[in-house]
């Protein structure tokens, strides 16, 4: 996943989570307060798995730097071995 799309992706679920909680405000059967605190979770959970997101990628991003690091490695021990 490339950075623009990892910002298309959070730009999309930020304006979800708007519109989702503004419908859900409009059309609640519940108390103000209820309703508040509903949506203060729902708000919080969309972060914690944005974090968890976030934190995946980059152990992603992470173990393919090691990956090409440790190939660089091999091919500059193996042209230096036929000098």
């Amino acid at each position: 996943m490339t950075g623009n799309s990892w910002r298309q992706s959070v730009s999309v679920f930020l304006v979800g989570l708007g519109v989702g909680a503004g419908l859900g405000l409009l059309f609640a059967p519940k108390l103000g307060e209820t309703t508040r605190g509903d949506v203060a979770d729902a708000v919080k959970d969309g972060a914690d798995s944005m974090i968890a997101r976030g934190k995946k990628l980059g152990r992603r991003a992470q173990n393919t730097f090691e990956q090409a690091r440790a190939h660089v490695r091999d091919v500059a021990e193996h042209l230096s071995g036929r000098s």
